[in-house]
């Protein structure tokens, strides 16, 4: 259970950078304090890191949606591996 605890971990951190960045992003976009050109030319940044650093939360999010455990592809994957991979070399001899 523990390495579930870290993803979980992993990703709650990631989306909260992510947030802060797309935030920053939209504040500078908004905001009135910098020329024209800084504005976008951050904000643009701020924005393209925030999406790229919640992409792996997003497919992870969709992988687990079509090939989770409670799905029935997860489900067929796992039987197939333990029908398949029993973790032993074929030559092995078990009692």
């Amino acid at each position: 259970m523990e390495p579930k605890k870290q993803t979980d971990a992993l990703n709650t951190s990631l989306l909260a950078v992510t947030q802060t960045a797309v935030g920053c992003g939209l504040g500078l976009l908004l905001g009135g304090k910098m020329s024209r050109q800084a504005q976008k030319t951050t904000a643009f940044t701020l924005l393209g890191v925030g999406a790229l650093l919640a992409l792996p939360a997003i497919v992870n999010a969709i992988s687990d949606v079509i090939s989770g455990p409670d799905t029935e592809r997860g489900a067929k994957k796992s039987l197939d591996s333990i029908r398949h991979d029993s973790g032993l070399p074929d030559d092995a001899e078990v009692y």
